[in-house]
């Protein structure tokens, strides 16, 4: 079912309850659906037919919530942008999905002066925040007056575009994921159910809404099973903490980053958290240290670690909460709407606890990558997506990632995972993140360096990390050389963005 139609029977139920709070400030369902009519409207006669796209370059707030529903409810296709990328980056993107209107917050308008002469297809931007409309922008309020509050004559079907989704590149040009309507519902449907999402809950969303994970994962499912929203602007430890106390908060996701700082917060302890029902930590690769360190803090919770990707719009698979530490490094079974399989180069399955791709089908994946036929073709074959990452089933039917094929360490022709060494380093009781690169060597090819941060206070060296990953790897699998950051790079699905510490170490 539609988004559109899913969040209308919500608001049929709830009209005057609070669904959105957002600094404070709350807006009813009623409301929601009166905004988001008046924004599509309005983007309407701005000249935006069905298959536009609209892009928006836009922090966590009330108007990215409204914007994304409006254009799910107008027929247009939203485009997400990641604020934090550069100005170069964020103006190929908007070429790129030819977009006609670009919904931008006024911070980062000085951002799109700079780009705006190169600019192919925006011919309106519309400004939130306080700053007033000039030449071609347009005030969002002003946008909102242009449109009416009534629902749609627009003929929607599941296999309409509905987002894309860039992803951030390893190498060249990001590319863009295309979802449908049925994407957006379909997994909205399955994700509530997974969260128990009902009236009566309440999430707190600390990650950003441009990310899959935020939009998919819990907005829209909160959007159509009648689940309170608390919407936080930027991530700050302390307020998370708060607003959970404050709120009750019964339903949270976080990255592992989130996860690190809260539970190593110096007031952790402090706060009253006992309304959290249910917390996942996904995104990135979440260390089994981690996991144990929130089961010992809150043993009553349900601990939920989950596995997918922006071209699943991201469902694969959950390790749930009995099995969290039964199943270590696991990211568990594929959720019941997935097929999962492990093949080898040639494309042959394998047998329970051989290596090889990850590749799976969910009724979620991706249409397309936008103008790239020959990649979507190589990515997704006869409905199967080809994660690129390594991995394996054991004999209980639980999923394990070895790497990304890309890093793997082959040092002198031994494969290395780089999960691996990161998963000792984690047991350090001195180090708060690691992450484990290949560095060049000519004799050998590669070899294994850590990049690690260190806990608050600590004066640990790397002579003594070292030392500590001896007793616990193979000797060709320990770090020859390890160095130290105060944090380490991450894009803001919290994935560490491996790419960037090799261009720092090694040019």
């Amino acid at each position: 079912m539609l988004v559109k139609d899913l969040f209308q029977k919500q608001v049929l139920k709830t009209p005057d309850e609070v669904a959105l709070v957002f600094q404070e400030e709350e807006l009813t369902w009623r409301q929601i659906d009166s905004l988001s009519n008046r924004f599509a409207h309005g983007i309407l006669e701005l000249g935006i037919n069905k298959g536009d796209r609209v892009a928006a370059l836009l922090t966590n707030s009330p108007e990215f919530v409204i914007t994304y529903l409006a254009i799910l409810k107008s027929g247009g296709i939203f485009v997400p942008l990641n604020f934090q990328l550069t100005a170069a980056n964020i103006g190929y993107a908007l070429n790129h999905s030819e977009s006609r209107i670009l919904v931008c917050s006024d911070e980062f308008i000085p951002t799109i002066q700079k780009i705006l002469p190169k600019l192919n297809t925006i011919h309106r931007i519309v400004t939130v925040g306080e700053q007033r409309s000039q030449n071609e922008t347009l005030s969002f309020q002003d946008t909102l007056y242009r449109g009416k509050d009534s629902e749609f004559s627009i003929d929607l079907n599941d296999d309409d575009d509905s987002v894309f989704l860039y992803t951030a590149g390893t190498t060249g040009d990001p590319k863009a994921v295309v979802h449908t309507q049925f994407s957006c519902g379909f997994v909205a449907q399955h994700w509530a159910r997974v969260f128990h999402m009902e009236a009566g809950k309440s999430t707190l969303l600390v990650l950003p809404l441009f990310h899959s994970f935020a939009a998919h994962c819990i907005t829209l499912p909160a959007l159509v099973s009648g689940t309170l929203n608390i919407l936080m602007g930027k991530y700050r430890t302390q307020s998370i903490l708060e607003a959970i106390q404050r709120y009750h908060v019964n339903i949270l996701a976080l990255v592992p980053a989130m996860a690190t700082m809260m539970i190593n917060h110096e007031d952790f302890a402090k706060y009253d958290l006992s309304s959290l029902e249910i917390v996942l930590i996904g995104g990135a690769i979440v260390p089994f240290e981690l996991l144990k360190k929130w089961r010992e803090a809150f043993p009553n919770l349900e601990l939920v670690n989950a596995y997918g990707q922006t071209e699943s719009c991201p469902c694969c698979t959950g390790l749930w909460d009995v099995d969290i530490l039964k199943k270590p490094r696991s990211v568990g079974k594929p959720w019941d709407v997935v097929k999962l399989k492990i093949i080898d180069d040639e494309g042959h399955e394998h047998t329970a606890g051989n290596t090889g791709e990850i590749v799976y089908q969910v009724p979620s994946v991706m249409k397309e990558y936008y103008k790239a036929p020959e990649l979507t073709a190589q990515t997704v074959q006869n409905g199967w997506l080809f994660s690129g990452d390594l991995g394996y089933v054991d004999a209980d039917g639980y999923v394990y990632i070895v790497d990304r094929k890309k890093d793997i360490i082959i040092r002198g022709g031994e494969n290395i995972s780089s999960m691996e060494v990161e998963e000792v380093l984690h047991k350090h009781p001195a180090v708060l993140e690691a992450s484990i690169i290949g560095a060049p060597d000519k004799i050998l090819g590669e070899t294994v360096m850590a990049v690690v941060v260190r806990k608050r206070g600590s004066t640990v060296s790397p002579k003594e990390i070292i030392e500590f990953c001896k007793l616990e790897l193979e000797s060709f699998k320990v770090p020859t050389r390890l160095e130290f950051l105060d944090e380490l790079p991450r894009n803001p699905g919290g994935k560490v963005l491996k790419r960037v510490l090799k261009t720092k170490y090694f040019g």
